[in-house]
Formats: structure tokens, C-alpha cells, sequence
């Protein structure tokens, strides 16, 4: 994939998920319909290898723009408003509220399960659940 500069770019995966903080507070206050609040998010955006932008310069940018696609999609909801009220949208409230964690480079699971050794293959125990046990049995066939 490339940008619109001709840059190759890479995904990189952030992983978004309210802090325990938010969380509690959130059940202080007996909210229930926090769903959005509730569940991660998983985000991906292409980065240029060749960029002026630091690794921690692109985890700010996801941060204020995570803040601000909440207060568009959630703004108008009491449950936003009594979490968050009128929050500015920094990162210092992102970091009050939030975790975020950025994954690089990801490696595909049939890509990790070919380079595997085979000693190691024949290592792996049975699970006692039927579909890994099986996946376990035909991967030790294949190696």
C-alpha cells in the first residue's frame, strides 16, 4: 500500500480500551447502556517507513483523533456527557481515560505455524478442546 506521496506504508494496529479508572466510574454512576465505552477497538493505519513522524508522534495523533470520533459518535448521549462532560480533547485526557497500545509488523498465524520446527510441533499436548486438539493432530501430520 501506498500514500498518496508514493511512500510505501505499513500497517500498524492500535489497540484502544477504556482504563480501569473510566470503567469504574462509569459503574459509580450506574450507567448501563456503555457498550461503545465498554468494548476495545481495534484501529489500523498505514505508516510511511520514510516519515519526519516518530513512532510516538503517530500514537498521539490516534489518541486525539480516537477522543474525537467518541465525542462525534457519543457526544450527544447523558452517558458521555456525565463520564466525560466537556473533557478537552488532549492527550492527557486521552491518558486519563484510556489505553493504548500500537502493534507493528504483525505476523500471520499460518506464517508463525510453518516456520514452526517439528520437535516443537510434536511438543504441543492435547487440550481437551475437540477443534485444537485436532488443529494439534494435523499440524504434527504436517510436520
Amino acid at each position: 500500500m501506498k500514500d498518496q506521496d508514493g511512500l510505501m506504508l505499513h500497517a500498524a494496529y492500535y489497540l484502544i480500551r477504556p482504563s480501569p479508572a473510566v470503567l469504574e466510574q462509569a459503574s459509580a454512576l450506574g450507567l448501563r447502556d456503555i457498550e461503545w465505552l465498554m468494548e476495545p477497538q481495534l484501529w489500523h493505519k498505514g505508516e510511511p517507513d520514510r516519515s519526519p513522524w516518530s513512532r510516538e508522534e503517530h500514537l498521539v495523533q490516534v489518541k486525539l483523533l480516537f477522543l474525537a470520533w467518541l465525542r462525534s459518535e457519543y457526544g450527544g448521549q447523558p452517558e458521555y456527557t456525565q463520564l466525560f462532560g466537556a473533557s478537552p480533547l488532549s492527550v492527557e485526557s486521552f491518558d486519563q481515560g484510556w489505553l493504548a497500545e500500537r502493534f507493528y509488523f504483525p505476523e500471520p498465524v499460518l506464517e508463525i505455524e510453518k516456520a514452526l520446527k517439528p520437535e516443537v510441533v510434536q511438543a504441543l499436548r492435547e487440550t481437551g478442546h475437540p477443534n485444537v486438539d485436532g488443529w494439534i493432530s494435523e499440524l504434527k501430520q504436517r510436520k
